[in-house]
């Protein structure tokens, strides 16, 4: 009998530590996911403050070279811009030429409607939705790439660069914190 009384008061003995254990733990890992957001929260203000002062130091002088440094960032492609050629407002986008012949629109435009524009306007020849230029601008390009271009893959301060290049060469402000690069091949 003394026996199996000891027995019933080890094993409640390492019930009850294995509990005391278990709430420690809990309490461990709660604190510990708390620092860690504490942490992440820290981080993410110092980063935010940083990137404020940054931004104020931003300057473009030479849009053409910033949309250059942009789409080199976000294709791996070293494109050579001759000039920027249009700047439409419906849809929004800013036309460039490239040396090999290809023209390269930046736009907040979406590529799926985009691609419904050009197909409204090659059934319609002169009174589809696109503007007369954008039309002569993809006359014989059949081809159409596309990159999106954001703070992921065209730096850090991509969106701050971009409204600032987008309001010195439309007066509007950028209403958005990515651009899409179309790509319109010649031939």
């Amino acid at each position: 009998m003394l026996e199996v009384a000891l027995a019933v008061s080890v094993l409640a003995a390492v019930v009850v530590v294995g509990i005391l254990i278990s709430v420690g733990n809990e309490r461990q890992r709660q604190a510990l996911e708390q620092l860690r957001d504490d942490l992440r929260n820290w981080a993410l203000g110092d980063l935010e403050i940083k990137r404020e002062k940054a931004a104020r130091e931003i300057q473009i002088i030479d849009p053409l070279a910033w949309f250059r440094d942009v789409a080199r960032k976000a294709t791996g492609t070293a494109w050579e811009m001759r000039a920027i050629a249009k700047v439409l407002e419906n849809p929004e986008a800013i036309v460039v030429t490239s040396d090999n012949g290809s023209y390269l629109m930046f736009s907040p435009v979406k590529p799926d409607r985009v691609r419904k524009l050009l197909r409204s306007s090659s059934s319609k020849t002169q009174t589809g939705p696109l503007p007369s230029e954008m039309r002569q601008a993809i006359r014989g390009r059949s081809r159409m790439q596309t990159y999106e271009l954001s703070a992921l893959n065209a730096g850090i301060f991509f969106d701050v660069e971009a409204d600032r290049v987008w309001r010195m060469l439309t007066d509007r402000a950028l209403k958005t914190n990515q651009l899409w690069l179309y790509e319109f091949r010649a031939g």
